[in-house]
């Protein structure tokens, strides 16, 4: 075996998409994983293709916008095996003040241009039907968007493309 630019050690979603990107600049790329593809940590995860809206509490602004800018990169990529999702969150009036999340949601929508996902809104879950099965005292809610992916995939793809890409695995 030859010199390489870079090893990378793990074949999950992280390392197969360091080899894509890494292989797809000009670098020689070696990706080891000691098992199958994705049989990891990859393969227990959500999918959750997120923009982070829990770090806008923490005033991490730059983290949201590139999580934000890298969910559209990945549902304009791949939108076979990506799937956008509607959350609802109920108001508990005791954890937040409605504004406050109002607020968030909206630096949500706004930190990235965002074309392929609704923009979040208030509901009122006393006539919409997400509020059916809640307890009376959740009168108003919330919905964003997020989306999710077939992690499997993903790492299939993104093995054989640093592969065409002359990544040596």
């Amino acid at each position: 075996m030859t010199a390489c630019d870079l090893l990378v050690v793990g074949g999950g979603v992280n390392g197969t998409g360091i080899a894509r990107d890494a292989a797809g600049r000009g670098l020689s790329v070696v990706l080891c994983e000691q098992d199958d593809l994705a049989s990891h940590t990859s393969s227990r995860s959500t999918g959750l293709i997120h923009g982070g809206l829990r770090y806008l509490e923490e005033f991490h602004f730059a983290l949201v916008r590139k999580a934000l800018r890298e969910r559209e990169v990945l549902l304009a990529a791949a939108p076979h095996i990506m799937r956008p999702l509607r959350f609802v969150m109920p108001h508990a009036a005791h954890l937040r003040p409605a504004w406050m999340i109002r607020a968030g949601l909206f630096l949500y929508d706004h930190l990235a241009r965002r074309s392929r996902l609704a923009a979040s809104a208030s509901i009122d879950l006393t006539t919409h039907i997400a509020g059916a099965p809640l307890q009376a005292p959740y009168r108003r809610g919330f919905v964003y968007s997020d989306g999710q992916v077939d992690d499997a995939r993903l790492v299939v793809l993104n093995a054989l493309d640093a592969q065409a890409r002359s990544a040596y695995a």
